[in-house]
């Protein structure tokens, strides 16, 4: 009895550490990719040194994300039992989420962003994962020739889903990711082709960042300080700058993309960003990441969502590592016997 324990719990230590590195890899690789942007088209040697340090900062937060599974109990690593309903709301938030797109011309931030509201109204308790499915339909019809090849990413993201759920719980954007690796693994394996666009002009990438902490934080505070669901936050800021930047100048769409990608990083849990302040700053990150990444992977739904999570892990491996810090320093004033 004691050996079969044994083997379980070893065997949901490494299903944990898995999810950690199926989620840690397409995160580097995109802001890898976001630093080669900055580099060869838009020479912006700010830009490329921000997103390198912020590359870096991910791999500190993947390092102790790492570690802080070690504490995980068995109850927290368990494979969920409810795997039949999270694949059904996976699969029906990206098949209307691409079925907005395709067959209601609404644009891919809109479509996604009524799904995540009208889950998070009507079906509540499966809201996120019906969320995750959205950000699987958020891809190119051009990149999905079919329903099935949806229906197909959906069953990846699912497998990832019930994977990761350990791991980077909090985190802003982690369902994004969860859907991008769906959406890549399946668009490798069928078309094998992205989207690519050019980089805007520098006075986009200032208001892109702008309106990215805009959305950031508005999402946080709806989702912390009015009790509202993440999900439903996420949709209503989402919602409301798809529908409303993409009129206002050439640039909207970009605008429209890069605040749903923010409003995401928004849904991150106080306990791994703390406050409005940091939120800002993973709002500012993810709108340099956004427009860098542009020429890269382009179409693939969970894009938006895999820079939100790449932001948000970075700004919390920072605060982890002063908190670290500031543990340390303490253990070093500690006095040598307890006078209390």
């Amino acid at each position: 009895m004691v050996s079969v324990v044994f083997r379980t719990d070893r065997f949901r230590d490494r299903l944990s550490r898995a999810g950690v590195v199926l989620l840690a890899v397409p995160t580097l690789v995109l802001f890898g990719f976001g630093v080669l942007g900055a580099v060869l088209y838009g020479r912006a040697a700010v830009a490329g040194l921000l997103l390198l340090a912020v590359t870096i900062g991910i791999g500190v937060g993947i390092r102790h994300e790492w570690w802080f599974l070690l504490g995980v109990t068995e109850s927290d690593a368990a494979i969920s039992e409810e795997g039949v309903p999270i694949a059904a709301s996976i699969a029906g938030g990206t098949l209307l989420t691409l079925a907005g797109v395709a067959e209601l011309g609404l644009s891919p931030v809109v479509s996604a962003a009524v799904v995540g509201i009208a889950a998070a109204v009507v079906v509540p308790t499966r809201a996120v994962p019906a969320y995750c499915g959205a950000f699987v339909g958020m891809t190119s019809p051009v990149l999905f020739a079919t329903y099935w090849h949806a229906v197909l990413a959906s069953v990846v993201a699912t497998i990832v889903y019930l994977v990761v759920r350990p791991a980077f719980q909090g985190i802003g954007g982690k369902l994004g990711t969860t859907a991008f690796v769906g959406t890549t693994v399946t668009v490798v394996a069928t078309s094998g082709a992205f989207q690519s666009d050019l980089l805007p002009a520098f006075d986009v990438l200032v208001a892109v960042v702008a309106l990215s902490v805009v959305g950031a934080v508005a999402t946080f505070a709806l989702h912390t300080r009015l009790d509202t669901s993440s999900v439903f936050a996420s949709g209503v800021v989402g919602a409301v700058g798809g529908g409303l930047l993409p009129p206002l100048y050439a640039s909207g769409e970009l605008a429209a993309a890069a605040v749903f990608s923010a409003s995401f990083a928004g849904m991150a849990d106080p306990k791994r960003i703390p406050d409005e302040r940091w939120i800002g700053a993973v709002g500012a990150v993810v709108g340099v990441a956004v427009v860098y990444t542009t020429p890269y992977l382009g179409g693939s739904g969970g894009k938006l969502g895999t820079i939100a999570f790449g932001s948000c892990l970075a700004v919390h491996g920072l605060l982890r590592s002063v908190d670290v810090v500031r543990i340390r320093r303490r253990a070093d004033e500690f006095p040598d016997r307890d006078t209390t």
